[in-house]
């Protein structure tokens, strides 16, 4: 009867507070050009409980990288899109690198560093090359989330754990390692997807986005990319044409 009677109370409690952080970190990520360096610190201290590490669970880790499923991708937004989640690009990718035809490539490796590339983004927010941080600078603040995610709050639970989330993360950063530069070339292939299928949803021309094709290495993604492009181009001429007649 007890349990009965707390649990919804803790339950509501629960979703009080992470509703606070939610709204609490997205505000610590703003003002992206301000004077004060940016912080994770300076991110958790207005929330009213910040999320604190548990020996036993995962929980606070989890209800942290919550905000992937929230967060929107930014580059979007500039053309009136409300679109994807961080969390609904790197699924994607994920199930990309899982179809990977090349046996020499690691794919179990490649799923984990596709999960984990852009994790920090749950708490430094998803920076565009528009938003005029230097890359240096982006990659200090993804590397103070990562260390704050895996030393704070997994390390406790599992040492072995977190080291191998920040080793992927840290190798993914590097792009040296054939895993590293396939899940690289999926990160630009599954944007480059996901831009003409909001071309086609939205009757919009995205060409700024179609840049990253260019920095592809991986050869049959050179090949999936080509066709992704050359499917849109006939597409292009049909529509252009159609509106002509």
């Amino acid at each position: 009867m007890l349990a009965r009677t707390l649990l919804p109370r803790l339950f509501s409690s629960n979703v009080r507070l992470f509703s606070t952080t939610a709204v609490s970190l997205k505000s610590g990520i703003g003002a992206i050009n301000g004077k004060d360096a940016w912080s994770v610190s300076k991110v958790l201290n207005p929330l009213p409980t910040p999320p604190t590490s548990s020996s036993s669970s995962p929980i606070a880790f989890l209800h942290v990288i919550e905000r992937l499923k929230t967060n929107a991708r930014e580059g979007w937004k500039r053309h009136g899109i409300v679109g994807e989640s961080i969390a609904d690009h790197m699924y994607r990718m994920s199930v990309i690198t899982m179809l990977c035809p090349d046996p020499t490539i690691q794919k179990d490796k490649c799923v984990k560093m596709a999960i984990i590339h852009d994790m920090a983004e749950c708490l430094v927010g998803d920076i565009t090359p528009l938003d005029g941080v230097e890359k240096s600078e982006k990659h200090r603040r993804e590397l103070e989330s990562m260390e704050y995610l895996t030393q704070t709050l997994l390390a406790p639970i599992s040492k072995s754990m977190a080291g191998e989330f920040m080793d992927l993360w840290e190798e993914y950063e590097q792009g040296q390692s054939p895993e590293a530069i396939f899940v690289k070339d999926v990160d630009r292939y599954e944007l480059i997807l996901q831009t003409i299928e909001y071309e086609r949803a939205h009757n919009l021309k995205l060409d700024e986005f179609f840049h990253v094709a260019e920095r592809v290495q991986t050869p049959f993604m050179k090949d999936w990319v080509a066709e992704a492009l050359e499917k849109r181009a006939k597409e292009l001429k049909l529509t252009v044409g159609g509106a002509a007649n």
